[in-house]
């Protein structure tokens, strides 16, 4: 009996420890989203970037939730095609929530020219060229410990070997 009742309370202790042990990487962790695509050389290769810049990236770059954001373009390797976006947010709710009012006055203000207006022959292409390459992307989400993080201007607070799980964090 003895033995159960010690196993229990170790079994109780080790749930309650790491419990608190994910809820503090929790506080100290950022997710990370990771979208990725090809985008091919050509002469078409422009107006998909073109749509990328204008349309597409104002709605990370203004959204006030997102903490960082990268635009990478693969320069050597062997799929020199690929583009990664890159976005980091606090929190899972962060990267599900709308953009809200800064996207919406950038949209209102750089709305897309309608059928029959002028340059609209130009942005359907843009949209064609940029939708088909995308149209394969993966999307993935990582969570990131910021005290393992270096930032400009700092360092991170843990350096070398981790330290034992309780004090990782």
């Amino acid at each position: 009996m003895r033995r159960t009742t010690l196993g229990a309370c170790a079994l109780a202790l080790a749930v309650f420890v790491s419990d608190s042990h994910a809820q503090a990487q929790q506080q100290n962790s950022r997710y990370v989203v990771v979208t990725s695509f090809d985008l091919p050389y050509g002469p078409d290769r422009g107006k998909a970037l073109s749509y990328l810049n204008e349309y597409f990236l104002p709605g990370t770059q203004l959204n006030p939730r997102v903490r960082n954001s990268r635009v990478m373009i693969h320069q050597w390797g062997k799929n020199a095609m690929q583009v990664v976006l890159v976005e980091e947010y606090d929190n899972w709710d962060d990267i599900m929530a709308p953009c809200g009012q800064p996207c919406d006055d950038y949209n209102d203000q750089n709305a897309p020219p309608e059928e029959g207006e002028a340059g609209y022959a130009e942005y359907q292409e843009m949209v064609d060229v940029f939708f088909e390459a995308f149209s394969s992307h993966s999307d993935e989400i990582y969570t990131t410990n910021m005290n393992r993080a270096v930032n400009e201007g700092t360092r991170p607070s843990l350096i070398g070997a981790a330290p034992p799980a309780a004090d990782d964090n």
